[in-house]
């Protein structure tokens, strides 16, 4: 397992390409390079014996492993913007939905997150306009589905 010593600062990793397409393998998973890799050079004892050998072997047939750059991504992605603008603009949203709630009403988490869902993408609505006006285009533009609301409020709530 020297070899992989050879990843530089984790800007390379070790990728399964198919022989036929020349793209990257459906079967591709880093663990299953890894036991590509450690097949390859013939390293089955230790540590190495715990790799999917067997599954390598089968693998190899089909694919071929190559060591891929990574891209050179910025500071900041665009996840981590609309992460970032979620954080801001939930509060607001929260206060919002609660006050259009009627006082029988229980507070939802997962029918407020489908109310942010419904309204960020709909031009016309309350959500859109105050996420516009506060020039928070990532949660706009991208569609973000409720699953991702709810994660975005329980990381507010923790």
């Amino acid at each position: 397992m020297n070899g992989i010593n050879t990843l530089k600062n984790h800007y390379e990793s070790l990728t399964l390409i198919n022989r036929k397409t020349g793209k990257v393998s459906s079967t591709h998973h880093w663990f299953l390079a890894l036991g590509t890799y450690s097949y390859l050079l013939n390293d089955c004892k230790g540590i190495a014996s715990l790799l999917p050998l067997a599954k390598a072997q089968k693998t190899i047939k089909y694919n071929f492993l190559t060591i891929k750059k990574k891209r050179p991504g910025k500071n900041v992605t665009s996840r981590d913007l609309a992460r970032h603008e979620a954080e801001q603009i939930l509060p607001q949203l929260e206060m919002v939905y609660r006050s259009r709630l009627k006082y029988y009403q229980k507070f939802l988490k997962q029918k407020f997150c489908l109310w942010i869902n419904t309204e960020s993408n709909t031009p016309s609505l309350h959500v859109h306009q105050l996420a516009k006006n506060n020039n928070m285009y990532s949660i706009v533009e991208g569609y973000h589905g409720v699953r991702w609301w709810m994660d975005q409020f329980k990381k507010l709530q923790s």
